[in-house]
């Protein structure tokens, strides 16, 4: 008879989603992992087969914490200019305190790994176009509402969003100085006038 499982690996997910946006895959190690979830190497590996098996949970995780967090007001339907404004200014405030402080945990993965892990690149570039579509809704939201031009190509001005915000988590992450971070964000804005 086998054993039942005596930790939830939902939990065990978000712990490690904790400790692997903090310090990245490479500096994480195992021991650091079984410290941080209170589960054994032996249970850790039966449940998520490997340390890549655990990144790849907390990096669904994290898709699932950014979809709430940020993605939610830009997908509304009542989504316009100022859930984009919203979505940058919560970024800026976000960005002094843990563990936003951290940069995005998907643009950490695509620094780190690049196109070396296909597994991983591949759900970096699902968040991407995830962000770029819900750009683009906020966008057409706006166009709809006269807030922008009807001939904008929202397709094009998302595309620059989802860019312009993994270029400010990659700074938030390398500890750019908050007056870098709020110059990038209010020019970014000012685009959207």
């Amino acid at each position: 008879m086998a054993r039942k499982r005596e930790f939830d690996p939902d939990g065990v997910a978000e712990k490690a989603m904790q400790l692997f946006w903090k310090k990245g895959y490479a500096e994480t190690s195992v021991r650091d992992l079984v410290e941080a979830t209170g589960v054994a190497h032996a249970g850790l590996y039966a449940a998520f087969e490997d340390k890549e098996g655990l990144y790849v949970a907390a990096l669904a995780k994290y898709q699932k914490l950014a979809a709430t967090m940020l993605y939610s007001k830009l997908t509304a339907p009542e989504a316009g200019l100022q859930s984009i404004v919203d979505f940058f200014e919560f970024t800026l405030a976000a960005s002094k305190g843990e563990p936003f402080s951290n940069g995005c945990m998907m643009a950490n993965t695509s620094v780190e790994f690049g196109t070396s892990n296909e597994k991983l690149q591949k759900l970096v570039l699902i968040n991407l176009e995830k962000l770029s579509r819900a750009f683009q809704h906020a966008l057409n939201g706006a166009v709809g509402k006269g807030e922008l031009a009807s001939d904008t190509k929202t397709d094009q001005l998302a595309a620059s969003l989802t860019a312009t915000f993994q270029g400010l988590s990659v700074l938030i992450r390398a500890g750019a100085p908050e007056s870098v971070i709020a110059g990038a964000v209010a020019a970014t804005l000012t685009q959207l006038k």
